[in-house]
């Protein structure tokens, strides 16, 4: 009896160090989220370059994703978030002595290595921990959420309350890094090493559960939301809606994650059984975001920020429900290649809305472009529903086809 409650107590200590490592791994990279507005006036970034700025860690972070998916099934999942959270501390000392934008975009990719690494992996941990797919699948997306919703608030109010130190964020947020990697190191790993093996994470995808895949795929279409809006919240609420107080924009810039994190407790259940809910809710907060801009005063603020809200919250109730469906007939051995099969997806959404968004602001203006993505997220949504009506009609054991 001591020995097993011993081993639960283990097992308890090791989940809460993966789900604060991935919390905090998170946390850094939406860090610059609320100081688009500063970056820009101080390194002279276009509103394009802004966005771009932000996409390019989403770019790597698929590249990573595609080329080193299945590393943590060979060499443990121990080691591959140890590189990762390297990465995350180098990124926050090159943001910390930044001179010019070019340092910003290097910090920037080192980022994206950071979250390319531990996203796939920290969902794998986590889920070899629980032993229960839906449930590894619920609190690891709890903990990416919570970590890229505590970014933005967090480098705004530590820049408000201490400017005498520039990106004082970054340097915290390199320390914290390094202390994770200290707890990483006495927990024991899920996996045993089985030699190097690099290969391709989404052909690993075994083809009877090819179709999961595509129905809980369909599910990551709220990521286009988060990669647009993160990347121009900020600067439309300084631009167009005349906020400039930086803690504002910090919370501001939290919302859609806060409102993604509420999601998934509060909504998951419902939608894993009624999946059109999630979709119309994602249709309404889109096409409130679509219509903010062309609204003035007090009344466009509101709009946007419950836009932010239904969409955040659909988005939430959503994507760990996707996810659960993609690793649900997964064995350990497949399984981080797998959850990073489906992070391929969200940042592959990610990082063409943050592009796509920023592109279309440089011609039309960023009020405009917002309206026109807003439309767009909003069409794409009732088509995903379409299509997930279509892929999951269950067989006599509840569980959809295969191709």
């Amino acid at each position: 009896m001591k020995l097993r409650a011993k081993s639960k107590q283990a097992q308890g200590a090791s989940l809460g160090i993966v789900l604060a490592t991935y919390a905090i791994a998170m946390c850094g990279t939406t860090m610059p989220t609320a100081l688009y507005p500063t970056l820009q006036d101080e390194y002279g970034l276009s509103t394009a370059a802004s966005t771009q700025l932000f996409a390019i860690y989403a770019i790597v972070v698929l590249a990573v994703l595609c080329v080193f998916g299945s590393l943590s099934d060979a060499i443990g999942r121990k080691p591959v978030m140890i590189l990762g959270l390297l990465a995350s501390a180098a990124s926050g000392i090159l943001y910390a002595v930044a001179e010019d934008a070019p340092m910003l975009f290097i910090a920037r990719t080192l980022s994206g290595i950071c979250a390319g690494l531990v996203t796939g992996t920290a969902t794998a941990y986590l889920t070899d921990l629980v032993s229960s797919s839906a449930r590894g699948a619920g609190i690891s997306s709890v903990a990416n959420m919570a970590g890229l919703g505590s970014g933005p608030a967090l480098a705004a109010f530590l820049t408000y309350f201490v400017p005498s130190v520039p990106m004082i964020a970054f340097s915290v947020h390199a320390v914290l890094s390094g202390l994770c990697m200290a707890l990483l190191a006495i927990i024991p790993d899920t996996v045993a090493h089985r030699g190097l093996g690099l290969k391709l994470s989404l052909p690993l995808i075994p083809r009877f559960a090819l179709r999961d895949y595509c129905v809980g795929g369909l599910m990551t279409l709220g990521f286009a939301v988060m990669g647009g809006c993160t990347a121009m919240t900020s600067i439309l609420v300084v631009r167009a809606f005349g906020i400039t107080d930086l803690r504002l924009l910090g919370l501001i810039g939290s919302l859609i994650f806060v409102a993604t994190t509420v999601g998934q407790k509060a909504g998951g259940k419902l939608v894993g059984e009624k999946a059109h809910l999630g979709f119309a809710g994602l249709m309404a907060g889109t096409a409130l975001i679509a219509l903010a801009p062309r609204l003035h005063g007090a009344a466009a603020v509101a709009v946007y920020l419950i836009g932010l809200l239904a969409a955040g919250l659909s988005h939430g109730a959503l994507f760990p429900v996707g996810l659960g469906i993609v690793l649900r007939r997964i064995e350990l051995r497949h399984r981080g290649s797998a959850s990073s099969a489906f992070w391929v997806l969200g940042y592959a959404l990610t990082a063409l809305g943050a592009l796509g968004l920023g592109w279309v602001g440089q011609l039309v203006g960023e009020s405009m472009a917002v309206t026109c993505f807003g439309i767009t997220i909003a069409l794409c949504a009732a088509g995903c529903l379409l299509l997930h009506r279509r892929w999951s009609k269950p067989t006599s054991e509840g569980i959809p086809s295969t191709l």
